[in-house]
């Protein structure tokens, strides 16, 4: 599960940095703490994989203006269904029914709102002195707690206590509506500001929205004074603002643990505010990085490291040219700083995201690449992935009958930004690459996912990217088949050993790894009742087009040691050894990582090596593994709806193949329809059995992929004898037009009717890209072509 922060236009930079940064410290081991902008709200299926959205302070003017209409829809259907909202300051006036600001100002800003979570009027500021983008209205206000409401009674210890405000208004008469409980009030005995005498004016409200629940704050219980300046003038002379949150932070922590499980979320810590290890299971603990439970951990140096010494020497003298005289290498996206260690015991300078937080992005954050040049450091240096113990295992898995290269070379950091950003937006350093090189990391501060996806990894997740060049000329063996084979590796490099058959992984299409969660203490499944099957895992797959081959980015993540949010695979195996008796040792990520690859380079060498039929040879080892054999599904954008049952996949686009059925589930002859999932816009639900259910899909479009893909062809032929013309474009997107998600493992489906006056594959490339986004072009020097799976620019 997500707890989602909006971050699009109007948030306040400040505010999103504190807001991250203390659900990332109190909820992180239990949930993905994850950035999304108005356009993932609009068009990616949040909700269902969604415990909380947060809308944090800034300005309600551009939230209006972005998030009115279906985006608040969406959200307010959310939340009625039982969903959690937070919204802060700006997101509380933006969340009201009514917002009324500061009335006879230049800044003033009266109006009605759609969300409505609040039946009646938020009114500010409460504090005079507010001036945007400043500290100047910043104050340590005092509130008085309703413990009661907070749901702790006296065990807080304390009735009053003072947090951060700048700006937030109060909720007029909230104690009046029965759908609303007021958490605390503003005190009349502040020293920063005038109050109305006699008049009680509400600070934290939590509203009944259906069967959820929105919680609005005109303060900022998020915000952590010690990443305030407390030099900062606008603070005022001492004992300044900060001084005094400071006095009141563990009061402050308190009373923010007290929201977060009053909206009903899990605490990674529930009975304390300090720790130094999570516990991920029985028996294992995990020592994090600095600041990895306090908020958002410091970034760390890179490693890298090979199977065999002269891979590291050959790499090193590729990456060197690239590099400036002073070891830089400088990339669109990162920077990096190459450092030759022999005895990888060179002190090194962590940078933080906490220095950047208010202002600079990650991405600027000069990244260490220290060389190993004479073999893996030493465990003490990378404790979280050993990566002698990697490449130990790796060799022994290979077992000698094959020469393999997938993970012969690996770059480890412990805190990364994102092993997917930094080789995918990087493009000429992943071209320098050698094919089968691997980038993980333990914890990922920017993790890539689908669509805008951002989120900060919890402890315990495998999580990888690779490097592969897939051979264009290879047209039996189509590259939207990759983020299968993946997906498939995953599992199959578990329960194909021995005694592992029966732990309980399956594979959701297209590319998700799902688990049977274990039944709980003391519960027992229902006669009849379906197993419940959780996500553990996903695969991501970017791409760029480089001379007569496709440059794939794959990215991986599965939960290995933590049980939250949902399952891991040790805990899986633990369950699978208390119900069988057996005794099955678990896996480390080293061993799991080990085990995934040379799975995974099996099935791609027979998928791209092997009888010329490619994926056809591993069909029935997938359906094997997936959730949707004889499923039943409704497509709803179809009038009349159609009902349709799941036959497989097709293997020439690798499409969903479906054909129509009647009521009582008897097959339609002629009707079948192909299906493309976009993950950005469109929720596939899937369940076991002859089930009617609803599902927002599209329908066939395979006349057109195939136009589009024989149009490809005859370009790619083109290119193929050519230099590398376009090598550097690819890693240009957005420069292009076009957005992060584009390039991502997503697709579309684009209605059959377009192919009709379609006779140039730009034009084609035109009307697909313009179906999708509504803004793709193509220019005159490089065609856009709409690959199934992928987006690719010849």
């Amino acid at each position: 599960m997500n707890v989602v922060v909006y971050s699009g236009e109007g948030t306040s930079r400040t505010s999103l940095a504190h807001t991250v940064r203390s659900l990332r410290a109190l909820v992180g081991q239990h949930y993905d703490v994850m950035k999304i902008d108005a356009k993932g709200l609009l068009t990616e299926p949040w909700e269902e994989s969604t415990a909380l959205l947060v809308i944090p302070g800034g300005r309600d003017i551009p939230y209006t203006k972005d998030l009115n209409g279906a985006v608040n829809d969406k959200i307010r259907a959310y939340v009625k269904a039982g969903g959690r909202f937070w919204g802060v300051c700006a997101g509380a006036y933006f969340a009201s029914d009514r917002i009324v600001f500061e009335v006879g100002t230049p800044l003033e800003v009266q109006g009605s709102r759609e969300l409505k979570f609040f039946k009646g009027e938020c009114r500010g500021v409460v504090y005079p002195g507010f001036v945007y983008d400043s500290e100047q209205g910043a104050n340590a206000v005092e509130i008085q707690l309703d413990r009661e409401a907070l749901g702790h009674g006296g065990k807080l210890g304390f009735e009053k206590t003072r947090v951060y405000f700048n700006g937030g208004g109060f909720f007029v008469d909230a104690e009046k509506d029965p759908d609303t409980q007021v958490l605390a009030w503003y005190s009349d005995s502040n020293e920063d500001g005038a109050m109305d005498e006699g008049q009680r004016k509400a600070a934290m409200v939590v509203c009944r929205v259906g069967q959820g629940l929105a919680l609005l704050t005109g303060v900022h219980p998020e915000y952590d004074p010690a990443h305030l300046d407390a030099g900062n003038p606008e603070y005022g002379p001492s004992p300044n603002v900060v001084t005094r949150l400071l006095e009141k932070d563990q009061e402050r922590t308190s009373v923010l643990r007290s929201l977060i499980t009053k909206l009903g979320l899990k605490l990674t810590h529930p009975d304390s505010t300090q720790a130094t290890t999570v516990s991920l299971e029985e028996g294992i603990n995990l020592a994090l990085p600095p600041g990895a439970i306090q908020g958002i951990p410091d970034i760390t140096p890179l490693y890298l490291a090979s199977v065999h010494p002269s891979y590291t020497n050959d790499l090193t003298r590729s990456l060197k040219g690239l590099a400036t005289a002073e070891g830089l290498i400088k990339e669109p996206n990162d920077t990096f700083q190459l450092i030759s260690s022999p005895q990888h015991s060179i002190p090194i300078h962590t940078s933080t995201l906490s220095e950047t937080a208010e202002g600079e992005s990650e991405e600027k954050i000069i990244k260490n690449i220290v060389i190993c040049s004479d073999g893996p450091p030493a465990a003490p240096t990378t404790p979280q992935f050993v990566m002698g113990d990697f490449f130990k295992h790796l060799q022994h898995v290979r077992q000698q009958d094959h020469r393999f290269k997938f993970g012969n070379s690996l770059l480890y950091g412990e805190v990364v930004t994102s092993t997917q950003t930094m080789l995918d937006k990087n493009f000429a350093l992943c071209k320098s690459l050698p094919d089968g090189f691997v980038c993980n990391a333990t914890i990922q501060v920017a993790g890539r996912g689908r669509g805008r996806n951002s989120w900060i990894s919890p402890p315990g997740c495998t999580q990888f990217s690779m490097v592969l060049r897939h051979p264009v000329q290879a047209r039996h063996a189509s590259a939207v088949f990759v983020q299968y084979l993946v997906a498939l590796a995953v599992v199959e490099s578990v329960c194909t050993l021995p005694g592992y058959e029966g732990v309980p992984l399956k594979l959701k299409w297209p590319n998700d790894i799902y688990a049977e969660a274990p039944l709980e203490e003391g519960e027992e499944r229902q006669p009849g009742a379906l197993p419940k099957m959780v996500k553990i895992g996903g695969v991501l797959v970017n791409s760029n087009f480089s001379g007569s081959e496709f440059l794939l980015v794959i990215g991986c993540g599965v939960n290995t040691t933590n049980p939250n949010p949902t399952t891991s695979i040790n805990h899986l195996i633990r369950y699978h050894n208390k119900v069988t008796g057996k005794n099955l040792g678990l896996f480390t990520q080293e061993t799991l990582l080990a085990h995934m690859l040379v799975k995974l380079e099996r099935m791609y060498d027979l998928f791209l090596h092997g009888d010329g039929t490619g994926f056809a040879q591993l069909e029935q080892t997938y359906y094997k593994r997936w959730l949707h054999s004889d499923a039943y599904v409704t497509l709803t954008t179809m009038t009349p709806h159609r009902k349709v049952r799941i036959q497989g996949i097709t293997l020439d686009y690798g499409l969903l193949r479906t054909i129509a059925v009647d009521e009582q589930g008897k097959y339609i002859i002629g009707e079948e329809f192909r299906l493309q999932p976009d993950e950005s816009r469109i929720k596939l639900v899937f369940i076991f059995g002859p089930e009617l259910i609803a599902l927002q899909t599209s329908w066939d479009t395979n006349e057109l992929l195939r136009k589009l893909n024989a149009e490809l062809e005859k370009e790619l032929d083109k290119h193929i004898p050519a230099s590398d013309n376009h090598d550097s474009s690819s890693s240009e997107s957005e420069d292009e037009g076009e957005s992060e998600d584009e390039s991502e493992n997503e697709a579309k489906l684009v209605d059959e009717s377009k192919a009709k006056d379609v006779d140039k594959p730009n034009k084609l490339a035109q009307d697909i890209s313009r179906t999708r986004n509504g803004s793709g072009r193509a220019d005159e020097q490089g065609k856009y072509f709409r690959i199934p799976g992928m987006y690719t620019k010849a």
